[in-house]
Parts: structure tokens; sequence; C-alpha cells
């Protein structure tokens, strides 16, 4: 009897650890995400909230400094990785999200951020992770399909270091939708594709083999999201993020010209792949980009890494620093 009714209670209500970083609350159905207490304090000690309200011009926010700017400086060491692949097998990449955001805003990372995020054409993402194995000039950076996390439907190419688990480059696949629609339609066809999502997300969930899921994901998009109107001869269609990553943002369409034809950014002083309008990107996925965000996060990585982990961080900063 009391087994019966603590079950009854943990299906009403329970809390259980959801990763490292943060806990799991369960009500009534419901799911809520929480930082730990130690990771929220820190969030909260962040000099970054002190900055915003000192700044009126967030371009003039301090660049990072101790163990999240090691951080930053150890990811620029994947990404430049990443950069030499793509251009000697002519692989067209594009700074993305927050990177993106951060080259424009800052001229490098925004203050706070901690990972590189890159977008890739469908196509070559799909060869990517061979490709870049074979061509990597490093033997302890390599390309991996990976889950978000142990509880997660999203599957990724990141760019890792065997030696830093916690360092990576996100890089999110663009598929060629085969036509061209207005605004209003990209957002009607982004909440079909969401609502798609979460239909298959049972499928997404019990597909356990990585290299299953990505090809799942691929013939999903493929076959289900652009199959009815995939032109192979519109060379200028709209580009629609993969199912392969749930963005939040209302709209998951880009207008052809707002990447192509690709062009140079500045990024912690060197130069990289960006789209070709990077400003409409930025306006339509963050409104104004020049503003101080509501939330300041405290980084993916900065909690996570421990002491043997960081001493491999600061000799891949040490090395950033020494070739740039």
């Amino acid at each position: 009897m009391i087994n019966i009714i603590k079950k009854l209670f943990n299906n009403i209500f329970s809390i259980q650890d959801y990763n490292k970083t943060h806990i799991l609350i369960k009500f009534i159905g419901i799911k809520f995400k929480f930082l730990k207490y130690k990771f929220n304090l820190a969030k909260k000690q962040s000099p970054y909230y002190t900055y915003k309200k000192l700044y009126n011009d967030i371009t003039k926010v301090p660049p990072a400094d101790g163990e999240l700017r090691q951080i930053q400086l150890a990811n620029l060491v994947l990404l430049d990785e990443l950069d030499y692949v793509c251009r000697t097998n002519n692989i067209p990449y594009w700074l993305d999200g927050g990177t993106l955001l951060g080259a424009v805003r800052h001229k490098g990372f925004i203050p706070w951020d901690d990972d590189i995020d890159v977008g890739m054409l469908s196509q070559d993402y799909a060869n990517l992770v061979d490709i870049f194995n074979k061509s990597s000039r490093d033997d302890n950076i390599y390309a991996d399909l990976c889950y978000g996390d142990e509880k997660s439907d999203i599957l990724l190419i990141k760019i890792k270091h065997k030696l830093c688990p916690h360092l990576f480059v996100d890089i999110f696949p663009f598929y060629n939708y085969g036509k061209i629609i207005n605004s209003e339609e990209q957002i009607k066809q982004t909440k079909n594709i969401k609502r798609y999502r979460k239909k298959i997300k049972k499928d997404i969930c019990s597909t356990k083999n990585k290299n299953e899921l990505f090809v799942f994901f691929q013939n999903k998009m493929k076959n289900d999201i652009v199959s009815n109107v995939e032109n192979t001869e519109n060379n200028e269609s709209n580009l629609v993020w993969g199912i392969e990553y749930n963005h939040k943002w209302n709209n998951w369409f880009t207008n052809h010209d707002v990447i192509f034809p690709l062009k140079s950014i500045v990024f912690e002083g060197k130069e990289y792949m960006s789209m070709n309008n990077p400003d409409a990107f930025l306006s339509r996925v963050y409104g104004n980009y020049m503003d101080y965000p509501d939330k300041i996060t405290c980084g993916h990585s900065l909690y996570k890494c421990d002491d043997e982990e960081f001493e491999c961080i600061r000799k891949l900063a040490l090395i950033n620093n020494a070739v740039r």
C-alpha cells in the first residue's frame, strides 16, 4: 500500500537530477528545469549583471577574463581547425547564432558566452564527420555526432577535443526548402514543423544509436518537410533549419540572399566565413540585438570542468594566443 502511495505521489510531483547543472521538477505531468543552487548562485554573481546596470552601450562591456576567457580561447582552436578543414575541402560554412552576434557586436565572443555556433548546408553536413576526421591536423580534435545531453531529443555534429570534453563547436544544418515563401508563410510553416517534431518525438527518443538517429533526422527532413516543395533547379530558395535541433525561435526560415554569397567577418582578430547579411539574420532571430538580453547565462562549460581538464584548456589557450 505504501509503495502504491509513493508511486502515485511521484506521478504527481517529483524532483530529480537532469544533468550536472540542472534539476528536473515534474508536477502533474508538466516538467520544469532549474539550475542547481551553486550554479544559480554563480549566475547571480556574474559581473555582467553589474555591467548591464553600469554600461548603456553593450559594445563597451569588457571582454571575459580568467577561466571563462581561457575556455573561449581554447574553443577558438577548434574553430580554427574547422575553418582549415572546410576551406581545404571547399565546404561552405558560416558563423551562426551567438557567435555571429558576438562577431558583429563585440568583434569576438559575447563576453559571457563560451561556445561557438556554425551553420552549414545539409548536403555538406551529411559528410562532415568523415571528411573532418580524415583532414584534421590534430588527432585530439575530431568531429562527432553528439546528443544534447543524456535526456535529449537533439543530435548535432560537434567539433570536440579528446582531452577537453566540455569544449565544443556546434554545427547546425540548413536544408534547401525548394521555393521562396514570405515571412507570414515562413512562420506558419515553422509552426507545422514544430508540431511535426513533437509528433515524432517518441520515435526520436527511442532511437538510441546515434548513426541511425542521424539518418532518421535527415530522412524525415527530406521525405516529410521539403519533399513536396524541393526543386533542385531553384538555387535561391529559402533555407530552413533541420529538425536535428529543436530551435526555440518562431521562424526557422532564412532567405537565400541573407546567407549567400558568403563573406568574411572578423572574430577574435581573425577572419572567418560569415553570412552575406548578418544584420537581417540577427534582427529576425534576436530582435534588437544591440540591446542587452533579458537573461545573462552562466556559460555552457565554466562550472563543469575539473582541474585536469582546465589544465588542458589553459594549454590550448596559450597555443591560441601564440598563433594569433
